[in-house]
C-alpha cells in the first residue's frame, strides 16, 4: 500500500499504475517512441553494416587484407603470375588468391548466346572443372540454383557445368560467376589477386612492397577498397543517421510536452486533490516523470526489437536488389542498444520537467468543487 512505503516510492507506484489503469491513453506517444527509435537505430545499423570490415563479402570477396587490381594492361596473364610467384616466398602473406575474369557466351535453352562475365546463401564454391557459382542475380536472371546445369562457350566449345553454389556480390551490377576450369586464358578483362597477411602489423610492409615491385598493379588495403567503393554512400548514410537521431530527439520532445502538457490539463481534478493530501509540487512531477518514462522504456524496447527486424529486412531488400543475399545487420551495441536508449528517456524526462514546470499554478480551491 502507498502508506507502508516512503513518499518518493509512492510517487513511483502511483505514476506506474496511472499508466496500467489508462493504457488507451498512453498509446499513442508509446507509437510515435517506437517511430523515434526505429528512425533513430535503423540507419546506424545499417552505418555499422556498410563500415565493417565483413561487409566486403557482399561484394563477392571473402576475409583478406590486401587486394592488387591488374587491369587495362597487356599481357595480364604473366604480370598476374609474377606477383603471385613473389607471394609463394613471402613470410609476411599467409595466403593469397588470383582470379581471372573473362568474357564468356551463355547459351540459353533456344540456343542464341548472352555475354557472361566472371558468403554463398546456397550451396559452395567450384570443387571441380565441371562445377561453376553464380552470383544472386546471374541466378535469378538465367533461373538457375544449386544442382542446376548450363552450357558455357569455352573456347569455342559447348561445355556444361553444375551450379555449385549461388553467392552474392553487388560489383559488376551483380552479375558474375567463379569457376575452376581451365580456359586459354587469353582477352583476360582483369585480374585480382586477394591477399591475406601472416600478421596484420605487417600490413603496411606487404602495401609498400608490392606498390614498389609491380606498378603496374593496383594496391589497396581492403579498408582502403571498401571506403573508395562505398564512401560517397557511407557518407550520405552517415550523414542520414545523424538527421535521423536529432529528429527523433525532436519528435520525442515535442510529443513528451504536448503529451504532459494534455494529461495536466485533464488531470487538474486530480492534481488538486493530491496537493489537498499533502503531495507537492515535486512529488506531482515525478509521478509525470514516472508515467513518461514507462511509457518510453516500452516503446524504446519495441522500437529496437523493430528496427532489428523490420528495419534489417527493408535494408537487406534493398541490398537483394543488388546482388546481396543473407544480410544481417552488424550492431553496436553499445550505441544502439545504451546510447540512444539513455538519449531518449533523458529527452522525455528533461521535456517532463519543463511541461511540469507550472504545476504550482494549479490551485486546490480553483478545482476543487463541494
Amino acid at each position: 500500500s502507498i502508506k507502508s512505503c516512503s513518499l518518493f516510492s509512492s510517487n513511483i507506484f502511483l505514476g506506474i499504475k496511472d499508466v496500467l489503469s489508462r493504457k488507451k491513453l498512453y498509446i499513442t506517444m508509446l507509437i510515435v517512441l517506437i517511430l523515434a527509435t526505429f528512425i533513430m537505430i535503423v540507419p546506424q545499423n545499417l552505418y555499422n553494416t556498410i563500415s565493417s570490415k565483413s561487409f566486403v563479402t557482399y561484394m563477392g570477396v571473402g576475409d583478406c587484407d590486401i587486394r592488387i587490381d591488374i587491369q587495362q594492361k597487356s599481357d595480364i596473364k604473366n604480370k598476374s603470375e609474377s606477383i603471385v610467384k613473389a607471394m609463394k616466398n613471402d613470410k609476411n602473406i599467409s595466403k593469397y588468391a588470383l582470379f581471372y575474369t573473362k568474357s564468356f557466351k551463355l547459351k540459353n535453352a533456344d540456343g542464341s548466346s548472352d555475354n557472361f562475365p566472371v558468403k554463398y546463401s546456397k550451396g559452395s564454391s567450384p570443387a571441380s572443372n565441371n562445377e561453376i557459382a553464380l552470383s544472386v542475380t546471374n541466378s535469378e536472371e538465367i533461373n538457375k540454383t544449386v544442382g542446376d546445369t548450363i552450357v558455357l562457350n569455352i573456347n569455342g566449345q559447348d561445355k556444361k557445368l553444375t551450379v555449385c553454389g549461388i553467392y552474392s556480390d553487388i560489383t559488376n551490377g551483380g552479375k558474375t560467376a567463379k569457376a575452376t576450369f581451365n580456359s586459354d586464358l587469353n582477352d583476360i578483362m582483369y585480374s585480382i589477386i586477394y591477399v591475406k597477411a601472416t600478421d596484420k602489423s605487417n600490413l603496411d610492409s606487404i602495401f609498400n612492397k608490392y606498390s614498389k615491385d609491380f606498378t603496374y598493379g593496383k594496391v589497396s588495403h581492403i579498408d582502403e577498397y571498401i571506403s573508395q567503393t562505398f564512401g560517397s554512400i557511407k557518407d550520405s548514410i552517415k550523414l542520414a543517421s545523424t538527421a535521423a537521431m536529432i529528429v527523433s530527439i525532436i519528435i520525442v520532445a515535442l510529443v513528451t510536452l504536448l503529451f504532459i502538457k494534455m494529461l495536466i490539463s485533464k488531470d487538474k481534478y486530480p492534481i488538486a486533490i493530491m496537493k489537498s493530501l499533502g503531495f507537492t509540487n515535486n512529488d506531482v512531477t515525478v509521478q509525470y516523470i514516472v508515467r513518461a518514462v514507462v511509457v518510453s522504456i516500452l516503446g524504446i524496447v519495441l522500437g529496437t526489437i523493430l528496427a532489428n527486424t523490420l528495419g534489417e529486412l527493408l535494408a537487406g531488400s534493398i541490398l537483394a536488389s543488388l546482388g546481396a543475399t543473407t544480410f544481417k545487420f552488424m550492431v553496436n551495441p553499445i550505441v544502439a542498444y545504451i546510447l540512444s536508449p539513455v538519449i531518449l528517456i533523458l529527452t522525455v524526462i528533461v521535456s517532463s520537467i519543463i511541461v511540469t514546470a507550472n504545476l504550482g499554478k494549479i490551485k486546490i480551491s480553483d478545482n476543487i468543487k463541494e
